[in-house]
């Protein structure tokens, strides 16, 4: 290893400068020198991968000589069995290696180029409920910052890398539509969300992606599925930035059940509402994701029916925002709070915001 003359200012910042007994490393992050975990510290939520019986068929897949890049495991019933029922059973389910490494690290290089070309914008909380632009943005509950596309943005995805992964998680939904009920009526998807936290401890506080109970509720959304592609290599424990997922339902209490890590070519799937309350813990190093919502046919057409995004429900909305700024205040503090747009506002200036 290098003597600390030799260290670039990268390595010294990301190198540990001291440990002790409890895997507890000294590092300097955000300028400051703190303590760290190397390792899960006690108590903590387990941490959650692919399963045993996932993981036997992505490799038998391999040791067949099957190239990664081209060969789709989870295509086959096995696998699409194995996925449905960690769904029906868990509401959630991780998928490793889900693109193969040349296709996975082809798209982490033009995510990373739309990030340092200016296309990602700080998220914005609240506004996508009833489609006003009233919305606001506050780093201490929300860090990412996200863009929307389809793949077809001329001139950003040149490799034609996120329009070829969408028709892979498009089809795997497809077909786990046909073994898992929750699923049969999928109508469409959205733009992917492609957002990235910038580290310095950036993160998103526990809710859900849609306030409903399985189809029920003033607040459904339509979203019924969510699924997210992790593009983080060499990840450590050192970065955080987990994804902190809790049991169906589980009030504030209730301790997590299980954290997963945000590794290149992990695809999550997940229920949207409130059976899978999540929160992004705080990350200490760039992480990229891309997130995309699939939406049940039966729930979107109710909240259309409801007048979403019509004039009569901007009063009820802009008091909802306004009870939602209050108790993150309360929570947070104000610093980091920016209030956007026009409470009397109709009409809405982009994709939806995730619903906390």
């Amino acid at each position: 290893m290098a003597d600390e003359e030799s260290k670039t200012e990268h390595e010294k910042a990301t190198t540990p400068l001291a440990s002790d007994e409890a895997s507890l490393v000294k590092v300097v992050r955000n300028g400051l020198t703190t303590w760290a975990f190397t390792q899960r510290p006690v108590g903590s939520p387990p941490p959650a991968g692919m399963r045993a019986g996932l993981c036997k068929i992505e490799i038998a897949g391999r040791l067949a000589g099957a190239d990664p890049d081209s060969y789709w495991w989870w295509i086959t019933d096995e696998a699409l069995d194995g996925i449905a029922a960690e769904l029906n059973r868990n509401c959630y389910c991780v998928i490793d290696n889900f693109q193969g490494p040349k296709a996975a690290k082809a798209l982490r290089k033009e995510v990373s180029k739309v990030r340092s070309n200016g296309h990602l914008q700080l998220s914005r909380l609240a506004g996508g409920r009833s489609g006003t632009n009233m919305t606001y943005t506050h780093t201490a509950v929300r860090g990412d910052h996200v863009g929307w596309f389809d793949g077809a943005e001329p001139k950003l995805w040149k490799k034609d890398t996120l329009t070829r992964y969408l028709s892979k998680v498009d089809t795997l939904v497809a077909q786990l539509a046909e073994k898992v009920p929750q699923l049969a009526n999928i109508a469409h998807r959205s733009k992917a969300m492609v957002a990235c936290y910038p580290g310095g401890g950036a993160r998103y506080v526990r809710h859900c992606d849609n306030s409903c109970d399985s189809g029920n509720g003033e607040r459904c959304n339509g979203r019924r599925l969510t699924a997210i592609m992790y593009l983080n290599e060499r990840w450590t424990q050192l970065h955080g930035g987990e994804l902190r997922l809790f049991a169906p339902y589980a009030p504030k209490d209730v301790p997590p059940l299980c954290d997963v890590a945000p590794l290149a070519d992990r695809l999550v799937l997940f229920y949207a509402d409130y059976r899978v309350p999540h929160e992004v813990l705080p990350a200490h190093a760039e992480r990229l994701a891309i997130t995309a919502w699939y939406f049940d046919r039966a729930e979107h057409a109710k909240a259309a029916a409801r007048g979403i995004g019509a004039e009569s429900t901007d009063t009820k909305e802009s008091e909802a925002i306004d009870n939602e700024i209050k108790k993150f205040e309360e929570r947070f503090g104000g610093d980091g709070l920016v209030i956007h747009g026009d409470k009397k506002s109709s009409s809405s200036s982009g994709p939806p915001a995730l619903a906390t």
